[in-house]
C-alpha cells in the first residue's frame, strides 16, 4: 500500500500545536472528519483511545502510531501531525514525541493495519528519516519526506 495514496499534505498538521496524548488524537481525528473521511469521528475517537488504554504506541525515539480499528470504514485512514516542540505521549522511552502517525483500519481487515503499522514503524525507525521529518517546514515537505522513504522500503 502506497502512502502517498493514503496520506495527502492536508491530512498532515503541521505545526501540531495540542499538548497532550487526547489533544493529539483528537486533532488527528478532526482532520480526518474535516476531510469527509469519517463519518462518526466520536467512535473513531474512542477506538484510537481505547487502544492506547491498552498500551501506549509512543513506540520511542520521538515517534507514537496511535491506532484504533474503526468499524465505519473499509479503507485505511491515516493522518499525522508533527509538534516541534514534542508531546508527552507516555512513550516507551520516556522521552517527548515530535511525529505522530495516525491510523484507523477497518475491523474485517486486520492485515492492511498490520502491514501498514509495521512499514511505518521501520521508515520512521531511520534516524534520517525522523531528522529529515523535523527540519520540514511544511505539510507538504513532510508528505514528500514520508513518500520518499515509503518508496525505498
Amino acid at each position: 500500500m502506497e502512502l502517498k495514496k493514503i496520506l495527502t499534505p492536508r491530512l498532515i498538521v503541521y505545526p501540531l500545536s495540542a499538548k497532550t496524548k487526547e489533544e493529539v488524537i483528537g486533532i488527528l481525528i478532526e482532520r480526518l472528519n474535516d476531510e469527509g473521511l469519517v463519518l462518526d469521528p466520536q467512535a473513531a475517537r474512542q477506538a484510537v483511545i481505547e487502544r492506547e488504554e491498552l498500551m501506549t504506541t509512543g513506540i520511542g525515539k520521538g515517534v507514537a502510531l496511535p491506532h484504533g480499528k474503526y468499524h465505519a470504514t473499509m479503507e485505511v485512514l491515516v493522518a499525522a501531525g508533527v509538534s516541534p516542540e514534542g508531546i508527552d505521549f507516555d512513550s516507551i522511552d520516556s522521552q517527548p514525541v515530535h511525529i505522530f502517525v495516525l491510523l484507523l483500519t477497518p475491523e474485517r481487515f486486520p492485515s492492511k493495519h498490520l502491514k501498514l503499522l509495521s512499514k511505518l514503524s521501520r521508515m520512521l525507525n531511520n534516524a534520517a528519516c525522523r531528522e529529515e521529518i523535523l527540519a520540514a517546514g511544511s505539510s507538504e515537505e513532510i508528505a514528500h519526506v514520508l513518500y520518499n522513504y515509503d518508496n525505498q522500503i
